[in-house]
């Protein structure tokens, strides 16, 4: 068996490792989470990126199937153009998704002095001249300058549409390209302005097309996981669309992503815009494909689509995960070490537990073995005849009487005990007189060998009244407590059992003292435990189980009073037992013996 060093230094080796494996899981996991949060925050943000790019390629192509529907071939007859925009109107409302996207269709025919704006009659599909519209208005000064320039090159087949974000309508030039068909590598045939398209755009729908686009790209089954902004670009800056109405511009700084809504063409000159809020995506994804095609107004600056998550930015957002992740781990390690404590201290308590059981069995077995074998003798030496003489019969009858005694007790305290951790106890509590229970041990133990020559001190305050107790338990408390003062009471061979009223008179306060060498101050709070013996009642080779303490703390406890124990080295200790005082019309039960 190893020794209680080598055991102890193997337990503090133990708990060291263990530290150290904590330690080390700690930082592992401080690491562990900090890589997690840099892939988690480069997911997040490739992953907005690619909403955003779905968004605006979503939007766009809304825009395109618009423009396509109103494409003219520059190669046709002059006179051939109104006919057809006419037609093209009247299949885009028939197979177009969103027919009310298009608000108005209209046709500036150049030829000054006789230009005029035509509408297109959704009623017939005919066009009629009408005065330019206020919503138009600031398209005119622009329209009519291009329209002046003389006849230059053409840009070939192909062309763009232009999206006027403030009115919002998609205009192109109306061309006539004469000539033989052109051919890429040739030189670009004469072109010729005949006037503008126009077609206007319905607010309304824009402004449900985007609401729906932000619920498809930016929101999940429990509500929108980012706010979304459409802002008009400039200086000025107004709120096209936002997804919560108590969103404003200042609110989205900086966004987590932003983008022209309507990128330039490819070699388009760089815009200005927010070049100072928060990362974005500002590549131009319009192709530069045969046919129609959409760019932002030179004039005005594109629209710009924001996003910022609802937790607030994707740095704050990765930053609480990574806090709650932080929490949650160390938790699982604090719960890891205190399991862990708590295995070291059990197997401590164990040991503890099996130290004290084989101590109490060993103690159990000498108290045992010595009452037995005094009885064996005297009733040997009485059944051989040894013994004849009246006076010596007297003695030897004496002497198995109180081992008898003595070893009838060692077996209660210990059937006391098994009975108390196998079930409650329970207790016939009525009025009992103190005073009487405290004369009834005392003349018990009067005949006990423990008792010769001890002087024993009885203070019983007058008028006590009688305690709410049961009447047996009580006097096994007392026995136990006096006999704890016989044995433990040195060479001075002194006890006082006092008596009396205590918290006005609701409380009565039985003491019990001695002059023995007292209690060592370590092994004070651990005298009520069950099987615990004082190193110094070990090294006096004092007899005992230690379990009469134990029994009588229990019953003081159980009821409804308390037993509390003070002690000084060298001057003696002194015990202490409340009970509840009776009812004061309540007539004391007297036990009989």
């Amino acid at each position: 068996m190893a020794s209680p060093a080598k055991g102890a230094f193997l337990q503090i080796g133990l708990v060291a490792a263990l530290t150290v494996v904590l330690v080390l899981l700690a930082v592992l996991q401080y690491h562990w989470s900090l890589e997690i949060s840099r892939a988690e925050r480069t997911r997040i943000e490739a992953s907005l990126n690619t909403s955003v790019n779905q968004f605006r390629q979503e939007f766009y192509r809304e825009l395109t199937q618009v423009s396509t529907a109103f494409h003219s071939d520059p190669t046709a007859e002059p006179d051939d153009f109104w006919s057809s925009y006419a037609e093209r109107y009247q299949a885009w409302t028939r197979t177009a998704a969103r027919p009310d996207l298009v608000a108005n269709v209209f046709v500036w025919q150049a030829g000054a002095p006789n230009s005029r704006m035509l509408q297109l009659r959704t009623e017939d599909g005919k066009f009629e001249p009408v005065d330019w519209p206020a919503s138009l208005a600031s398209l005119r000064g622009r329209v009519e300058d291009e329209s002046r320039q003389p006849p230059g090159p053409g840009p070939g087949p192909g062309g763009a549409w232009t999206l006027e974000e403030r009115i919002p309508a998609l205009v192109r030039p109306i061309y006539n390209i004469s000539g033989p068909r052109w051919r890429r590598g040739e030189p670009p045939p004469r072109r010729v302005v005949l006037g503008f398209a126009i077609v206007e755009l319905n607010r309304t729908a824009l402004d449900r097309l985007l609401a729906e686009l932000a619920q498809r790209y930016f929101a999940g089954p429990d509500g929108f996981i980012y706010n979304v902004l459409v802002e008009s670009g400039g200086p000025e800056g107004g709120v096209i669309y936002r997804s919560d109405p108590q969103l404003t511009a200042a609110s989205m700084t900086p966004p987590d992503a932003h983008a022209a809504l309507v990128p330039a063409a490819e070699g388009a000159p760089p815009r200005g815009g927010r070049g100072g809020r928060g990362g974005g995506n500002r590549g131009a994804f319009p192709p530069r494909t045969r046919g129609a095609f959409i760019v932002p107004s030179a004039a005005e600056e594109p629209w710009q689509l924001l996003a910022r998550h609802k937790g607030g930015s994707l740095e704050s957002v990765v930053a609480a995960d990574r806090r709650r992740n932080l929490l949650l781990s160390f938790g699982v390690l604090l719960l890891l070490a205190v399991s862990m404590a708590l295995i070291i201290v059990s197997t401590q308590r164990a040991r503890r537990l099996a130290r004290l059981q084989m101590e109490f069995v060993a103690g159990v077995s000498h108290e045992l073995r010595t009452p037995v074998a005094v009885i064996c003798s005297a009733a040997d030496n009485l059944a051989e005849g040894f013994v004849g003489a009246k006076d010596q019969v007297k003695e030897y009858g004496a002497l198995i009487r109180n081992e008898g005694r003595r070893l009838a007790g060692m077996i209660e305290q210990i059937l006391r005990f098994a009975a108390g951790q196998s079930r409650a106890a329970h207790y016939e509590l009525g009025p009992v007189a103190a005073e009487e229970a405290i004369g009834r041990v005392l003349a018990s133990i009067s005949a006990l060998p423990e008792a010769e020559g001890f002087t024993v001190e009885r203070e019983i305050e007058p008028g006590l009244p009688a305690v709410e107790a049961d009447a047996a338990a009580l006097t096994h408390c007392l026995e136990n407590l006096i006999l704890n003062a016989l044995k433990y009471g040195g060479e001075q061979r002194w006890m006082r059992v006092r008596a009396g009223k205590a918290n006005g008179g609701s409380r009565v306060r039985i003491s019990v003292e001695d002059r023995g060498a007292g209690i060592d101050p370590a092994d004070l709070p651990h005298i009520f435990e069950p099987f615990y013996r004082g190193k110094s009642a070990q090294a006096a080779q004092i007899h005992g189980t230690g379990l009469g303490l134990s029994l009588a703390r229990e019953i003081a406890e159980g009821m409804g009073g308390r037993l509390d124990a003070s002690s000084e080295l060298g001057r003696g200790s002194t015990f202490t037992l409340e009970l509840p005082a009776a009812a004061a019309d309540a007539e004391p039960l007297r036990q009989t013996a």
